[in-house]
């Protein structure tokens, strides 16, 4: 057996993406809309329970598949740590016990407290490594792109859940690093997404996480100034609803590329978008606001449909876990 694993090019998982983690966020992503959407139209399914075990044991088998790749190809895990591009990705891997800790505030709140302080303590050491990286090593804005929000947009998922009840300054505290560097990063990858080179074809889906922070944001800041929805709040989601009807309206052209793992970055975004739009009918009531958010919904079921048909298609036609 050990010598199968060490001869890599005879086994697949040696070159495992770590972009598998965007899926497994997607179904938690995923159980966080459900759940919200259980709890705004008050349906009473507990469906997104389901979802989550579900994103639960798919984070282990991908987690576990990770950790057979470190054995196997350490060299490449190294590669993909220092990546431009792919080592956005391993923020995802312990997000999972956010999404945990957000999920289990209403049943169980010591478990829930215990996946959230495993969390902030992965989340602030990463997130120093990747400042440091950010500020020592010299960046190619040619390598910029959405992908680059990752990194610290979960900072300000803290106050969804955690302001309300306890841990309020450290909410603050992630969330100022949020709202800070995405200001300044949004500008910056704007500027490299129109004024340089078009993305990588395998790149051009991440455009979707534009839709993301300005819905966190939207949520976040409201809870944490007393759930008053004040007009720039207003402005905040109807800007993330703005760079959705920009995106999709290019559906012609998302739609003709061919597929990769990158394509998991339009679910997460819509998860957010979603909920936003869920949490925003349930503060204000607006008629529209509600049909919206069950549009939203039906699309992010239609998403993880065709996002699990494609990489089901790509498995079978062994195009994953190859070497780039």
């Amino acid at each position: 057996m050990f010598e199968f694993i060490k001869k890599k090019d005879n086994c697949r998982l040696a070159y495992f993406n770590i972009a598998f983690y965007a899926a497994v966020m997607w179904f938690g992503g995923l159980a966080l809309a459900t759940h919200k959407l259980e709890q705004v139209y008050e349906l009473d399914y507990n469906i997104s329970y389901y979802i989550l075990i579900f994103a639960l044991l798919f984070f282990i088998v991908v987690s576990l598949a990770y950790i057979l790749k470190i054995f196997i190809n350490f060299s490449d895990v190294k590669s993909d740590f220092s990546h431009p591009v792919k080592s956005n990705f391993f923020p995802w891997i312990w997000k999972i016990f956010l999404i945990f800790s957000i999920w289990f505030l209403s049943i169980n709140q010591t478990l829930a407290t215990y996946f959230f302080i495993i969390w902030v303590i992965i989340q602030s050491i990463f997130t120093i490594i990747i400042f440091r990286r950010w500020i020592v090593q010299p960046m190619d804005l040619i390598s910029m792109n959405p992908l680059w929000f990752l990194p610290i947009v979960w900072n300000m998922l803290v106050p969804l859940a955690w302001a309300p009840l306890w841990f309020v300054e450290l909410s603050w505290f992630f969330y100022s690093i949020w709202m800070i560097m995405w200001f300044l990063l949004f500008w910056i990858i704007l500027n490299r997404v129109i004024f340089h080179n078009p993305l990588p074809q395998k790149l051009i889906p991440t455009l979707f996480i534009f839709v993301a922070p300005p819905s966190v944001w939207f949520m976040s800041t409201t809870i944490l100034n007393d759930w008053i929805i004040t007009d720039f709040w207003k402005i905040l989601y109807y800007f993330s609803l703005f760079m959705f009807v920009i995106i999709i309206s290019k559906i012609n052209i998302l739609s003709k590329l061919k597929f990769f793992m990158s394509w998991w970055a339009y679910s997460f975004p819509m998860a957010i978008l979603t909920s936003s739009t869920m949490f925003f009918y349930y503060k204000t009531w607006i008629e529209f606001i509600y049909y919206l958010g069950i549009l939203f919904y039906i699309i992010l079921i239609i998403m993880i449909l065709l996002l699990t048909y494609n990489t089901i298609i790509w498995a079978k036609n062994k195009e994953l876990c190859v070497k780039e």
